[in-house]
């Protein structure tokens, strides 16, 4: 045997090897597809509960966001009552005033944000393997057809078209999930900024 036949025979017994990972892991991408999207419904019905006729700029106009009552805190969203116990619990460091609400800030965007990760993952990681569910049996099937076994073939295109499904599938709704979450973050990244923004004025209002 030529040595190109030798490295074309080692690259196909290789893609046979990675069969079962790429399988295995297929079915990891649709465990976290229901996941993602049950995830996702669980975060709606909250924000629908926590934002039920809540109004940012209503909420400021009651007063001071700095010195609010737990009775007008508690009206706030979790992520943005987490911003304000933050920011309230570090005013006596001295290094506060030098960046720290800045960067009080900036976690918990990327604590919002981080929420997508997921989503962002499985878009491309599951129709990426369903191509590779779908190329590597194909190579099975046409040796099964050169080998004039048209049962085997058929099983394998079988697998090969099965697996293009799952992949596309899991991408898509990975994909819906990430569209919703993504409004979301959006909102509540601009809600943080805002209210992040009116916390600084009222300090510098203190200190002149």
């Amino acid at each position: 045997m030529s040595l190109l036949g030798t490295l074309e025979n080692g690259l196909f017994a290789l893609s046979q090897v990675l069969r079962l990972p790429v399988i295995v892991l297929l079915w990891v991408c649709v465990l976290s597809a229901f996941f993602l999207a049950g995830g996702c419904v669980a975060e709606y019905l909250t924000r629908r509960r926590e934002r039920r006729g809540f109004d940012l700029d209503r909420w400021l106009d009651q007063g001071p966001v700095l010195s609010a009552d737990a009775g007008r805190l508690e009206q706030l969203p979790a992520t943005l009552l987490s911003l304000v116990g933050a920011v309230t619990g570090r005013l006596g460091d001295p290094g506060f005033r030098h960046g720290g609400l800045e960067r009080v800030l900036l976690e918990h965007e990327a604590t919002v944000e981080r929420r997508l990760n997921g989503s962002r993952l499985l878009v491309r990681v599951g129709p990426s393997l369903g191509l590779l569910g779908t190329l590597i049996p194909m190579g099975a099937a046409l040796a099964s057809l050169t080998a004039g076994d048209l049962e085997a073939m058929a099983s394998q295109m079988v697998v090969a078209f099965t697996t293009t499904v799952i992949g596309l599938a899991t991408g898509t709704a990975a994909f819906a999930v990430l569209v919703a979450r993504r409004g979301w973050v959006a909102e509540t990244v601009l809600e943080l900024r805002f209210l992040a923004e009116r916390m600084n004025a009222e300090l510098d209002a203190v200190e002149e």
